[in-house]
């Protein structure tokens, strides 16, 4: 049996070594924290008592490597999923403007959510649609040349468009500024969401935090496969012989008993444990940061799972139950601010568009992702690196490999599955 080292215990490490595992390899997975997850776990408060999530994660119908992973580890009765598309999304004064796909006749269903969305005008409609039925004219030559902004301009897409729909959708789905991102990798979002049937577009939620939602999961289903995990054990460097990992140092112990390694770290802590052997000298990615913070309410009086705001730096808000989940995405900004300020910006945020007011809070708790996500950029999508490395027995996982799509779950849990499926066809 062979046995595979498996560096990092986030989505894309969890997801190798999980398929992996079931495909008869023994596995041994080293965590540098004592918990599993990487920027998608959960967490126990001891001020409230709840548990919540270190940012609020969205699946879609057409994440099919994530639902995948999901099935294959027991973990799917965790997930809440929608029938078909529906998000509330809000202009100010609580002036709700749903986007609904009614109805199981696709896209026909889809074509009736947009034409019954009442944030923007007829006209608007009709351009959103154009733009829609113009994407697959479109090559990824000409998008490598546009950044969103510049290819929603291209089409003719109003201001009020962009605010009320394709801002809040890309920040999201992207985790930049849409002046940024590239329109090449954007397009392939839409086509995932959109193009692919009915289920495609529906939001699937998590029903439990995130570490009880699939990392107990996994722990438990690669365990179950005689699979060992090592916690709060860094790996310091690999060393190398005639192109071969031949040894994993990890700040406990020397690893040599294995016969290929799957890093599934992000580049900047792959780095630091490839010092000295020019491995992607040339790569560096810029991030972008995701601000959550958990307001824990006195009374819930909101009946909604969640709401998309417009025109507002505040993207969403989750019902909790017990709590409100605020999301802002590309949140750069307020990386420096003191949680007093952020605090204070949320609360006037909310009370313009859900009403709600600074009484109604008893508590809460802002988590900030500096380096949540990597900012998609036209200049840096051909850099980034495929599973496969000069080191005959290494391989590559993480979201920021060449997955196609941005740095999502689904891209994450894709990676691992790419690097399991090169590992068994050595």
């Amino acid at each position: 049996m062979k046995k595979i080292v498996v560096i990092g215990g986030g989505l894309a490490g969890l997801s190798a070594a999980s398929f992996l595992s079931n495909a008869g390899f023994k596995i041994e997975l080293l965590e540098a924290s004592p918990k599993l997850g990487g920027r998608a776990y959960s967490f126990l408060d001891n001020e409230t008592g709840a548990v919540i999530d270190n940012g609020q994660h969205i699946l879609m119908g057409c994440y099919n490597e994530t639902l995948n992973f999901f099935k294959l580890i027991g973990a799917e009765e965790n997930l809440t999923k929608q029938s078909h598309l529906s998000l509330n999304f809000v202009k100010q004064n609580f002036e709700l403007c749903p986007l609904k796909a009614s109805g199981s006749l696709y896209p026909f269903n889809l074509l009736s959510a947009v034409f019954n969305y009442s944030a923007i005008s007829f006209y608007e409609k009709l351009l959103f649609i154009k733009f829609f039925t113009k994407i697959y004219l479109y090559t990824d030559k000409d998008l490598k040349e546009l950044t969103v902004l510049e290819w929603l301009l291209l089409e003719k897409q109003t201001a009020n468009l962009i605010k009320s729909f394709w801002e809040i959708f890309a920040v999201s789905a992207l985790n930049t500024d849409i002046k940024k991102a590239s329109a090449k990798i954007f397009a392939a979002v839409i086509k995932k969401i959109f193009f692919r049937g009915n289920d495609a577009s529906a939001i699937i939620l998590p029903s439990l935090g995130l570490t009880e939602a699939y990392c107990d999961d996994a722990l438990r289903f690669i365990n179950n496969k005689e699979g060992r995990f090592s916690f709060s054990e860094p790996v310091i460097t690999l060393n190398v012989q005639d192109s071969v990992i031949k040894e994993i140092v990890t700040t406990k112990r020397v690893i040599s008993d294995f016969d290929c390694v799957i890093s599934a770290i992000p580049l900047y802590a792959l780095k630091k444990i490839m010092t000295g052997k020019n491995f992607l000298p040339d790569l560096e990615f810029d991030y972008s940061s995701i601000l959550t913070a958990h307001l824990f309410l006195k009374e819930n009086r909101f009946v909604n799972t969640f709401y998309g705001l417009i025109d507002s730096p505040v993207q969403w808000v989750f019902n909790k139950g017990t709590h409100l989940t605020v999301v802002i995405s590309n949140a750069d900004n307020f990386m420096g601010v003191s949680q007093e300020e952020i605090i204070e910006l949320i609360l006037d945020e909310l009370n313009k568009y859900i009403l709600l007011g600074r009484s109604e809070i008893s508590t809460y708790k802002i988590i900030k992702e500096k380096r949540a996500a990597f900012i998609p950029s036209n200049d840096i999508l051909d850099k980034r690196p495929s599973v496969y490395t000069p080191f005959k027995n290494f391989f590559l996982a993480g979201d920021w490999t060449d997955t196609g799509l941005p740095a999502t779950i689904e891209s994450a849990v894709k990676s691992g599955r790419i690097a399991a499926d090169a590992v068994r066809s050595l």
